[in-house]
């Protein structure tokens, strides 16, 4: 189940050389979106798949990725958006987003979350704090809330990859995430949903069987 940590050298350049750029410092109609566009893109074709009735983002920031699903949550069947960050930022007013201010680890939030999700069908996205002990958390609590046939994407696997000095002793997403599906047979990687050279994903993008 590990990732292939020989993820071509060059493909590794190639993500370095664009964070070195920034490339993953865009907008959306004038909103931060810490993202790659191709990540984005790669986003929307699991959504658009999948089509859940609500999407939950663990991390919203400023809330630019809420509002980028927002702009096609029409034609992929999406009724609602629960973002949770442990900061109140400012953020663009998206009448399907309910944001949730709180440490999304915390039992308060999650039960929040649930209350918001109801019986709906969901996906989840986990780009909050990055530590895989606070991932392996968010993980207990919130990949249950994932229905079949839906996504549990894990973004920003690349502090893993890379070896960033940060999280060389804690490890990141890609540690949890690798840690927890071996014991969650429901789960499965999605291996056609990352074309692109650059991202910050790296390989987990996870369906509920």
């Amino acid at each position: 189940m590990n990732y292939d940590f020989s993820v071509g050298f060059w493909r590794k350049r190639a993500v370095k050389a664009a964070l070195d750029r920034r490339d993953d410092s865009q907008t959306w109609n004038g909103v931060s979106l810490r993202k790659f566009p191709s990540d984005c893109l790669a986003i929307q074709k699991l959504l658009c798949r999948c089509r859940p009735q609500v999407v939950v983002e663990l991390g919203t920031q400023y809330g630019g990725s809420a509002l980028f699903v927002s702009s096609f949550a029409p034609l992929a069947g999406i009724e609602a958006i629960v973002s949770v960050d442990l900061d109140d930022l400012e953020k663009p007013k998206i009448p399907i987003a309910t944001f949730i201010t709180g440490d999304s680890g915390a039992l308060e939030t999650v039960a929040k979350v649930k209350a918001a999700v109801g019986d709906r069908t969901c996906s989840v996205i986990v780009d909050a704090n990055h530590h895989a002990e606070f991932v392996d958390k968010e993980l207990t609590h919130y990949a249950p809330l994932v229905s079949p046939g839906q996504a549990l994407i894990m973004e920003d696997t690349h502090v893993d990859v890379l070896n960033f000095r940060k999280f060389r002793e804690t490890g990141g997403p890609l540690r949890s995430i690798q840690k927890f599906m071996p014991q969650h047979p429901e789960l499965e990687l999605t291996t056609d949903i990352e074309p692109y050279l650059t991202t910050n994903f790296f390989g987990y993008w996870v369906r509920r069987k």
